[in-house]
C-alpha cells in the first residue's frame, strides 16, 4: 500500500512557503490543494488492485495543522468516501463441520 501526498500551491508567490512549518511571525494565508493518492497492490505480484485519491483546498496560516482539530472529522469522512468503492470479495460461507 502506498500513500503519497502532493501539495499544489494556488499562488505562485507562495511556492517557497512550507505549510507544515509553524511560522507565527509570517502573517499570510496559504491557499493550496492537498492531495493524497492511495495505491494498493497485491503482495505477491505487486499488481495494482485498487487506487483512489482525496483532494481538498486549504486556506490556512503556515503551521496551522488542519488534522489536529477541526479537520479530523472531514479527513475521516473523505477516507470513508474514497474507500466505498474498494473491491471486496463476497463473504465466504461460515465453516461447517457437515461439509
Amino acid at each position: 500500500m502506498v500513500l503519497a501526498y502532493n501539495h499544489i500551491n494556488l499562488y505562485l508567490d507562495q511556492q517557497d512557503i512550507d505549510p507544515f512549518v509553524r511560522m507565527k511571525f509570517l502573517n499570510v494565508e496559504l491557499s493550496y490543494i492537498a492531495q493524497i493518492n492511495i495505491e494498493i497492490a497485491e503482495t505477491a505480484t505487486r499488481k495494482k488492485v485498487w487506487a483512489g485519491a482525496i483532494s481538498r483546498i486549504h486556506q490556512v496560516t503556515p503551521g496551522e495543522y488542519m488534522h489536529e482539530e477541526r479537520a479530523s472529522p472531514e479527513f475521516y469522512k473523505a477516507f470513508a468516501r474514497v474507500l466505498e468503492n474498494y473491491p471486496v470479495k463476497e463473504k465466504a460461507q461460515p465453516f461447517s463441520a457437515d461439509r
